[in-house]
């Protein structure tokens, strides 16, 4: 599942209140490409690596207080609850597909669900579990500044693994290694 959330900060910490259900992924609806489209320009072509600051996108579309968090774990048998913001993506664009690298931050990772208000709950940066990176593989790509395909994961298959040839895998390490660095 994910979700848009309002997130305001309080003191040292950050408050996030449901709003709705959203999509990250799809070319009509989702999230990324929809940010993604805002920041390319017309002449932008695979092979292409590029880089969405989440917070920045979503002040440029006109919501500033507005943050994408994904529910891992929201069918699980077991309670559970392991909730993530998304940061940051990056992807790399070739070929017609999209390898995607995702910064997270843990907001709740394996937390009893009983607990915890996931509509309307408050944490600070030493609760958040940060950096996590997840990475994936949209069908899709860019082409003369425009999104190209379904931007859409592919359905559940013994063969999802994202390949990742020298320069996608180096842009994405280079990457991950500037947010680790930064310090907590």
């Amino acid at each position: 599942m994910y979700a848009l959330y309002e997130k305001q900060l309080q003191g040292d910490c950050h408050r996030y209140c449901f709003k709705t259900q959203i999509s990250l992924f799809g070319c009509k609806q989702g999230y990324i490409p929809r940010l993604l489209k805002e920041c390319l320009s017309s002449s932008a072509c695979e092979p292409l690596p590029w880089h969405v600051n989440i917070g920045m996108a979503m002040k440029a579309i006109g919501s500033p207080n507005d943050s994408l968090v994904i529910n891992l774990k929201p069918n699980n048998s077991r309670p559970n609850l392991s909730l993530y913001e998304v940061a940051d993506v990056w992807g790399y664009s070739d070929y017609g597909w999209t390898p995607i690298m995702l910064y997270l931050r843990g907001l709740f990772v394996d937390a009893e669900p009983a607990t915890i208000n996931d509509q309307d709950f408050i944490r600070s940066s030493k609760e958040i579990d940060d950096p996590i990176f997840s990475m994936m593989y949209l069908t899709g790509t860019v082409k003369d500044g425009s999104i190209q395909g379904k931007w859409t994961p592919p359905g559940p298959s013994s063969t999802n693994s994202v390949l990742l040839w020298p320069n996608t895998f180096k842009y994405f390490t280079e990457k991950a290694n500037e947010i680790m660095k930064i310090p907590a």
